[in-house]
């Protein structure tokens, strides 16, 4: 039988999120996300400060995917925005270089990341390359004893407040995909590297988003993350850890559409009554509670698969990201739907998680994407005999 009980430690874990999540996180989240782009990048240091204290920075180093989802679910309940960009420096960055970064990579970055003070970012998506990385255009070129990089990225998350990007670039285009890309810790006020102007997003606006240009840009050969050509192989392990770290963040709104509702649903009355105890209205609160429950289920599966390195893992977190992606915006419209016109009015809370929620089902990897990759894996198991 699998058990899916919590350890000691990770129910301490959860235990100590909740409380700090509560009176440290939560409380600010709708200031955060209506917060001027100018004003983002001093509110969202002082909040990494906030979670290295927590310690929480220091369990994103680690390859502890289920402790990281436990305490990451907490933490996107209460503010969704924070938990992307702490999850895009801690892990997408930081667990990146802590897993396959030089000693002096590990040494010069990841006491800043711990610490909160050193912002990291992954750099891979471009405007006209998103999921199809054959159609990147950004490439590095070996000068001396260095590299030189030219191109763009589109859409990174955390740029306007990063202090280094993972860059990735082909040093190889005739080697194609598996043998030519290559990862790059480029620093920010590295010579030919721009950062754009701050992307306007739907929901999670507390993440700043632009683009990067890089002209010409030189870095050292230090600069190189594991073998030049490994980069492929190198994102696909990163994409997996996002993949599962983006379905925590699904299970966690999940959570606070449900809470807020289930409040609504206690506090409103209509024809004398509290609007919860009418079956429309209690039926979404169920289907809610169901697809949040289920999504955790998967989460979990899928973390420890991982962190057992199965061969099912990819899968799994595929099959978790797909799941619990389109089940936000399911628990989200619901949520919406038991708040009628009070949950539309800009401002309420159930309007932020709805706008929120939206980006589950793009982000590294669309549902289509993760169905292609699950039918891929079925085709190729189930095989005729």
């Amino acid at each position: 039988m699998i058990d899916y009980e919590l350890t000691k430690e990770q129910k301490d874990l959860q235990g100590r999120m909740v409380a700090f999540c509560r009176a440290e996180i939560a409380p600010a989240a709708a200031e955060l996300d209506a917060a001027t782009p100018d004003k983002v990048p001093e509110m969202l240091r002082a909040r990494f400060r906030k979670l290295a204290g927590a310690g929480y920075f220091d369990l994103l180093l680690k390859a502890d995917f289920v402790s990281q989802c436990v305490a990451g679910e907490e933490l996107a309940k209460a503010c969704p925005a924070t938990f992307l960009a702490a999850m895009s420096s801690g892990t997408a960055f930081g667990m990146a270089l802590s897993c396959f970064g030089s000693q002096a990579q590990k040494t010069r970055f990841l006491p800043g990341v711990a610490a909160g003070e050193l912002i990291g970012a992954l750099a891979c998506t471009e405007a006209d390359a998103g999921s199809d990385l054959s159609g990147m255009a950004t490439k590095a070129e070996k000068k001396g004893d260095g590299w030189v990089l030219t191109g763009s990225k589109d859409l990174v998350t955390n740029a306007p407040v990063a202090d280094a990007f993972l860059v990735l670039a082909w040093t190889d285009r005739e080697a194609g995909l598996d043998k030519g890309l290559s990862l790059f810790v480029v620093e920010k006020g590295a010579s030919g590297l721009a950062v754009g102007e701050t992307v306007e997003t739907m929901g999670l606006r507390g993440a700043p988003t632009a683009g990067i240009s890089l002209t010409g840009c030189a870095v050292s050969a230090d600069a190189l993350v594991g073998e030049a050509g490994g980069g492929y192989a190198l994102l696909g392990r990163i994409t997996e850890w996002i993949k599962i770290s983006l379905s925590a963040m699904s299970v966690g709104l999940g959570v606070a559409c449900m809470e807020v509702s289930t409040g609504h649903g206690k506090g409103k009355k209509a024809f004398g009554k509290p609007i919860g105890l009418f079956e429309g209205v209690g039926a979404k609160l169920a289907v809610m509670f169901t697809l949040n429950d289920l999504g955790r289920m998967m989460t979990l599966r899928a973390a420890w698969s991982t962190d057992h390195q199965e061969t099912e893992a990819p899968i799994l977190t595929a099959s978790a990201k797909l799941f619990t992606s389109e089940s936000i915006n399911k628990i989200a419209d619901l949520a919406m739907q038991v708040h009628g016109g009070h949950g539309y009015v800009k401002g309420a809370a159930v309007e932020r998680l709805y706008r929120d929620a939206r980006f589950a089902e793009l982000a590294y990897g669309t549902s289509e994407m993760q169905r292609a990759f699950i039918a891929r894996d079925s085709l190729n198991r189930y095989k005729p005999a």
